[in-house]
């Protein structure tokens, strides 16, 4: 990643992992919680999944305006006040006395995550070639698994010292120290960096296709031109199947540790950081693939390789996994099957910039709200299938999900949006 022009552009992303760590940790210290909290408020298994939904709920809402609003205004002014936003309800979330109560809270707290991935994407896209992009996302995205990673051991001392509520009083003053450290040294785009070289901005644009008229065409794509490209469409419903395998993790892998594998809840914490610490390489090495293999392969099989094989084996893996009679070898599956689960994302997040680069929020705020609706259905039909059914039918129904999701990405192709003008000019070559 060094170069004799700089690395500004890697400092950016370095940011940007450690905005997803933190991100992550306020999101998933709620699973942690979870067998407190549902003992706490005498919760069934459905109720604390409809808690676990709500968040979900408030962060479809947001995505896609997010996603609009850093393309036009700067992902870093978005993520900042994203950040403050969802911090406050962070806090708050120990004041949800009522069922009802609760779900409000976690709406709003899912308002103000929900504008953050589309923006940090942006931001993405503004500064990374395209050739570097999966490498760039995956790194970035690599907070995800650190953040749940560290989120577990803590929250769980934080539990047996001080009880569940201190939890969320304790991770709501983190963000905000981020956005004190991005107000004085992020920037939106590399041409705002006072400490940039002329050499490296040449670089990152120069892929971009800012110096050949790939430009002028990118900046006639509409968002009826975006919107109207099925591939965009199948990418996006490919990524629900892969999110809400993904959720049903977050959400309730401490849990199912507890109540369906009868741990403690110290070793539940350290069996629930495993899948994430496997994701901590898997999400930056997908990426790389995901860069190298669009290299030798084009952008359309080269983004969608990762994705399809991680897919098909998170689902076998987990099946495998729910099966095994051996304790650390269930965990030893769970963990292999998250782990190439991420595998896929590096890949996932590197195709709207391919699409569109300076419509990369917008895509991305697509891709994320279908993602979100995973989130939305995993926590709550994962509760659903667990009181009717148990434990071992909730996991097939993630893996078999994963599994179509593969299936769905295969009719996608990762290639450049031509706005309508360009379409019918390709459409009357074709026919001459």
């Amino acid at each position: 990643m060094s170069s004799g022009f700089g690395n500004k552009r890697w400092y950016i992303i370095g940011m940007l992992t450690v905005c997803y760590t933190i991100l992550y940790m306020d999101r998933s210290c709620m699973s942690m919680a979870g067998p407190a909290m549902m003992k706490h408020f005498n919760w069934s298994a459905t109720q604390y999944g409809l808690v676990s939904t709500a968040f979900f709920i408030g962060y479809a809402c947001t995505q896609l305006p997010g996603g609009w609003l850093a393309d036009r205004f700067g992902g870093g002014k978005v993520t900042m006040i994203g950040a403050l936003w969802w911090s406050l309800f962070v806090f708050l979330t120990p004041f949800g006395s009522t069922l009802g109560l609760m779900v409000i809270i976690r709406i709003a707290m899912g308002w103000g995550e929900g504008v953050s991935l589309p923006a940090m994407t942006s931001i993405v896209a503004q500064w990374m070639p395209k050739k570097e992009s999966g490498l760039a996302q995956g790194l970035s995205l690599m907070g995800v698994a650190i953040g749940i990673a560290v989120a577990m051991p803590i929250s769980a001392w934080i539990i047996s010292k001080w009880g569940w509520e201190m939890v969320f009083y304790s991770f709501a003053f983190i963000a905000p120290i981020w956005v004190i450290i991005w107000w004085k040294y992020g920037k939106d785009k590399p041409e705002e960096h006072p400490a940039i070289s002329k050499a490296e901005i040449e670089y990152i644009r120069a892929d971009q296709g800012c110096q050949s008229e790939d430009l002028n065409q990118a900046m006639t794509v509409t968002s009826k031109d975006i919107f109207s490209t099925p591939s965009v469409w199948t990418g996006a419903i490919s990524f629900f199947c892969t999110n809400y395998l993904f959720y049903l993790f977050m959400t309730w892998l401490p849990t199912y540790f507890v109540r369906g594998r009868g741990f403690e809840m110290g070793t539940s914490a350290i069996y629930t950081m495993m899948p994430y610490i496997v994701a901590i390489f898997t999400y930056p090495l997908g990426g790389w693939l995901a860069d190298q293999a669009a290299k030798k392969l084009g952008h359309n099989m080269g983004r969608k390789l990762f994705p399809l094989l991680g897919m098909v084996g998170a689902g076998i893996l987990l099946i495998f996994g729910s099966q095994a009679t051996n304790a650390n070898m269930a965990v030893a599956l769970i963990s292999a099957s998250n782990g190439v689960l991420c595998l896929t994302m590096g890949g996932y997040y590197s195709m709207p910039i391919v699409f569109s680069p300076t419509n990369a929020g917008k895509i991305v705020g697509l891709y994320a709200t279908c993602a979100t609706i995973g989130g939305i259905t995993a926590p709550l039909l994962t509760g659903i299938v667990v009181d009717a059914y148990g434990y071992d039918y909730a996991l097939y129904l993630g893996a078999g999900l994963s599994i179509m999701g593969a299936l769905i990405l295969l009719t996608s192709q990762v290639k450049p949006i031509l706005p309508s003008a360009g379409r019918s000019k390709n459409l009357q070559r074709n026919l001459a």
